[in-house]
């Protein structure tokens, strides 16, 4: 048992990394359009944060662009430092959310919660990208 935990925390097969950089490239992309397509949504939760008006509309496109643009290199681009960004990118949404929308972090549903795999996963494809294809 102890030589097969050995071999798998050495290694990491492409599929594997293929295949999370496919859900995490969806998670990016999708967010981004829910961002855009749920513009009222989107502007309602800006308010908390102190952004309304022409503000807040620019701060939604910035955001929802970024995001779209992650999904996009996730899938087209990757590396370490993509993987880098993304993980900053989630502890700054993080610290933000859990300070002026504090309700989240009581959601029944762990909205910040879900954070910590997105994280876990942008670990492992930083700590075995020299493996990827």
């Amino acid at each position: 048992m102890e030589h097969a935990d050995r071999d798998y925390r050495g290694n990491m097969k492409s599929s594997d990394l293929r295949l999370m950089r496919l859900v995490l490239a969806i998670v990016w992309l999708v967010t981004g359009v829910l961002s855009i397509c749920n513009q009222q949504s989107s502007l309602n939760l800006l308010t908390p944060v102190g952004l309304s008006g022409a503000i807040a509309l620019a701060a939604l496109y910035l955001a929802a662009g970024l995001d779209i643009l992650l999904g996009l290199l996730t899938l087209f681009w990757h590396g370490k430092l993509l993987w880098t960004i993304q993980a900053c990118l989630i502890l700054v949404y993080t610290v933000i959310i859990s300070v002026w929308l504090p309700e989240y972090l009581r959601h029944p549903f762990g909205p910040i919660l879900k954070n910590l795999p997105l994280l876990l996963m942008l670990w492992l494809l930083y700590k075995y990208e020299k493996q990827a294809p």
